[in-house]
């Protein structure tokens, strides 16, 4: 799909288009719903750019692509709009897609600003061609800790899906909560669920008390914010 300029006498005669790559998770089973918020305020920033003239009198054009929370599909994506000249890409919301685009991104040499995913690992190799604007995972989920900490929340049920964001969130909760809550326990076990899952923590745990359930389903839906594919809400 793309997203042309609007006709605001912004295009010179020699003007161009710049064009710019987007990337969102329009069909199932990514998260349609924050693909489709995603995707309208990038097009709502470019509407504004050629309002007031485009860069440096050249209006912005989209080129948008849809992910479908696919990694290898993301990818495939960057390689195409590298081919058709874009000057960045920009977007994402699924953490394991967007590490994905970001590592071909890098290896084409295009810039690629990750709008939403939050996987530390998105940055977490120098390169020049890789930006965020999200705050990465491990500040946000320690907040998270510090917030059930707080709350006196002191057993805690993660359900999760097989993933790097998944992993990576709760080996950050578990690491910032184990030294403020002894003793603890933790287990692991595999679960199908019949329906959403809700993480939820003992209304009677007591603070110096902690206990952990990590439960891996496969089906189950993620009230999160980015991953995995097959349905998972955040990856």
């Amino acid at each position: 799909m793309n997203t042309s300029p609007p006709s605001s006498g912004t295009e010179r005669a020699d003007g161009r288009p710049v064009r710019l790559g987007a990337l969102a998770s329009l069909t199932r089973p990514g998260w349609t719903e924050a693909g489709r918020h995603l995707l309208a305020g990038i097009d709502l920033a470019a509407h504004e750019v050629n309002a007031t003239g485009g860069i440096g009198g050249r209006p912005l054009e989209l080129l948008v692509r849809d992910t479908a929370a696919d990694p290898e599909r993301a990818a495939a994506a960057v390689d195409e709009l590298a081919g058709l000249g874009v000057t960045a890409v920009v977007g994402e919301y699924h953490s394991v897609v967007a590490r994905a685009a970001a590592a071909r991104a890098d290896a084409l040499g295009v810039p690629f600003l990750c709008s939403s995913a939050v996987l530390d690992a998105l940055t977490g190799e120098p390169t020049e061609w890789v930006a965020r604007l999200a705050p990465a995972q491990s500040h946000g989920w320690r907040v998270y800790a510090d917030f059930l900490l707080g709350a006196g929340r002191g057993r805690v049920a993660v359900a999760t899906q097989p993933s790097a964001y998944w992993a990576s969130g709760t080996r950050i909760l578990r690491d910032h909560l184990a030294p403020a809550a002894a003793p603890s326990s933790h287990s692991t076990r595999t679960r199908s669920l019949p329906g959403p899952c809700v993480t939820r923590s003992s209304r009677t745990a007591r603070r110096r008390s902690s206990s952990w359930s990590v439960i891996r389903s496969p089906r189950c839906r993620s009230s999160g914010p980015s991953g995995t594919t097959g349905g998972s809400r955040r990856s």
